[in-house]
């Protein structure tokens, strides 16, 4: 190619690039998109989906982790806990599926487990990494006080009831 059309073609492609680049006010208004509205806070963390699997197969720091918290949470032996369900999952972030106001997290897929631990007082949920460490999304867990029968019938525990009801 010659330098004559080296510089006919530069000069074509410069003026096209112009023309393009040139225009009324309104041909770029319909050229900008308008701005993305940003997402509402989700106030309940989306559930992620698990695969079920045995209480047996997950890591031992793990079990112990949640038996020992759970133990803690309902003020009970870690032999009254039984994990009762667990589910393999990988969290989006490490806040593992929980994130706190104002904290700040590790942005990277966590693979880990949803725990179901139950006692005789009630059960709680826990979302755990592979390594042991728990958080829980919901409230505390809600314990039912148990006081001794007013009729002496002996250690049999009743519940008793909420504060300001008028069955006492």
């Amino acid at each position: 190619m010659s330098r004559r059309e080296l510089w006919s073609l530069t000069a074509a492609l410069s003026l096209c690039l112009t023309a393009r680049a040139g225009g009324t006010p309104a041909d770029d208004a319909r050229r900008i998109a308008p701005p993305k509205r940003i997402p509402d806070i989700v106030e309940q963390p989306l559930r992620t989906a698990g695969q079920p699997v045995s209480t047996a197969s997950m890591p031992r720091e793990v079990r112990r982790a949640v038996v020992s918290d759970a133990a803690k949470r309902f003020q009970v032996q870690e032999s009254a806990v039984v994990l009762a369900q667990a589910e393999r999952v990988t969290w989006s972030d490490g806040s593992l599926g929980c994130p706190q106001p104002g904290m700040s997290y590790t942005q990277a897929l966590v693979p880990g487990y949803r725990v179901t631990a139950k006692t005789a007082a009630g059960q709680f949920v826990y979302h755990t990494d592979e390594r042991g460490n728990v958080v829980s999304c919901g409230s505390p867990p809600r314990r039912e006080r148990a006081v001794p029968d007013a009729g002496g019938a002996g250690d049999t525990p009743r519940t008793q009831p909420p504060p300001g009801s008028t069955d006492r």
